[in-house]
């Protein structure tokens, strides 16, 4: 019965066209169970891999065959700097590259600041030797005086190697005395910068001008060495009466306890050397004068001669300020000089 229902399946695919797929495909899974499966004829079951050829490869061919047809990236950066943009809410490429710069100068800091305890740490003995004992100290008090823009604050700056006064193309700058100290191996000079002198007070409109000017007279006689400053340009091209009397009535004057000193300052503006060499002339008559300098305060032309010569007056006798300790008092003087630099600069007097 089963082998008559087997032909009727057969017999009835059999009369359908072939376009036709079968209807229910369980009668295909029917058929395929019908026949039994042949064993394979082969005797020889075990894999023998001499029949097979093992074919020869060239590594670094295969990679520089590989390494050729690598293709580059064919997407935009800005596009994918906009897709991390949007997935991840920011600019990932941009982020990190400043986080490594920043980790770079961080690093970059810290080492800086190690080598420098370590070379303190090193040297700390060696400092404590360098200390000058107070009974091998010498020092200086220099006062620096002259017409007003004379360049006394420029000079006081070089000297010192720091601002600590102000500085600028007005008058009358300068309104108060200003200290700056050098110290150089067991020598330490002041020098004290002075508002500009004249030999009267007719020509300034306020009184206060007058009382700065009268208290930077009454203390020229304080100090061990005066150095008399003046503009050897401007007397050059405009001479002034009033500078002229300044610089001979100084130079007239002699102190046994005080030596004086004729700077002749911005020569740097002087193209015509030969000229300098007449107001030498002009001034060598003058016997309160110890010493003449040509000398340019914002250059520093010049400045080397003077500081030696200053080295060989000072006197044996301890120092006044420690070269170690910036007192309170005077990092506030050196904040308000700068801040009236910059002010002078760019405030003007508007003539009604």
């Amino acid at each position: 019965m089963k082998s008559l229902r087997v032909l009727r399946v057969l017999a009835s695919l059999a009369g359908r066209p072939s376009n036709t797929l079968p209807q229910n495909p369980t009668h295909l899974a029917r058929c395929f169970t019908a026949h039994p499966q042949h064993q394979d004829s082969s005797d020889n079951d075990a894999f023998d891999s001499s029949h097979y050829a093992i074919p020869a490869i060239d590594l670094d061919a295969s990679a520089t065959s590989s390494s050729k047809t690598l293709l580059e990236p064919t997407w935009d950066v800005k596009y994918r700097e906009k897709a991390d943009k949007f997935i991840f809410g920011e600019e990932t490429q941009k982020s990190k590259l400043k986080t490594a710069l920043h980790e770079e100068e961080d690093d970059l800091k810290r080492r800086v600041l190690a080598r420098a305890l370590l070379e303190a740490a090193l040297k700390g003995d060696d400092e404590e030797e360098e200390l000058v004992r107070e009974e091998d100290q010498k020092s200086l008090s220099v006062g620096i005086i002259g017409a007003p823009n004379a360049g006394k604050s420029s000079l006081t700056n070089y000297m010192v190697g720091t601002k600590v006064s102000a500085v600028s193309r007005k008058t009358n700058t300068t309104i108060h005395e200003v200290l700056g100290v050098m110290t150089e191996g067991d020598t330490q000079i002041c020098f004290f910068d002075t508002p500009g002198l004249m030999l009267n007070s007719r020509g300034y409109a306020y009184k206060d001008v007058k009382t700065r000017v009268e208290n930077a007279w009454s203390t020229i006689g304080l100090y061990d060495v005066l150095i008399v400053i003046f503009d050897v340009h401007r007397h050059l091209t405009r001479p002034d009466s009033r500078v002229i009397r300044l610089v001979k009535k100084l130079g007239e004057q002699e102190d046994a306890k005080q030596k004086r000193v004729l700077c002749m300052n911005k020569v740097d503006l002087v193209e015509k050397k030969k000229e300098l060499v007449q107001v030498i002339e002009q001034f060598k008559d003058l016997p309160g004068y110890d010493r003449q300098f040509l000398i340019s305060g914002l250059k520093g032309v010049g400045v080397k001669d003077l500081t030696l010569y200053l080295t060989t007056q000072a006197i044996k006798r301890p120092w006044d300020e420690d070269p170690l300790e910036l007192g309170e008092e005077v990092m506030k003087n050196v904040s308000l000089e700068v801040v009236r630099e910059r002010l002078l600069d760019h405030v003007h007097q508007v003539k009604l």
